[in-house]
């Protein structure tokens, strides 16, 4: 009989790419240069949620390519994740 172990764990997997002036363009095309270097720097202060540029990057198709950084899984750390076993029977060889 072969017994299989499951960890559930949660994980927080990192990925990075790099915010230029072109990326905003792409996301909004109607605003000028002078309006792109403006929102810029309302996303560097803070101002305007980063939050809002991915949804509207979302929302206007513009590609994403992520580099994934690393993954934590902090539950393999810090413990706190089930724990279950399966137990799979097969065929006796005769």
């Amino acid at each position: 009989m072969k017994v299989t172990k499951h960890e559930w764990h949660q994980v927080d997997s990192q990925y990075t790419f790099e915010l230029d002036e072109n990326f905003l363009a792409e996301v909004y095309p109607d605003l000028t240069e002078d309006e792109i270097k403006i929102k810029m720097l309302r996303l560097l202060t803070k101002l305007d949620p980063i939050e809002d540029v991915m949804n509207d990057a979302w929302d206007a198709e513009v590609e994403i390519d992520w580099d994934h950084d690393y993954d934590d899984w902090w539950t393999s750390r810090k413990g706190g994740y089930d724990v279950t076993y399966e137990i799979e029977i097969g065929r006796a060889h005769v």
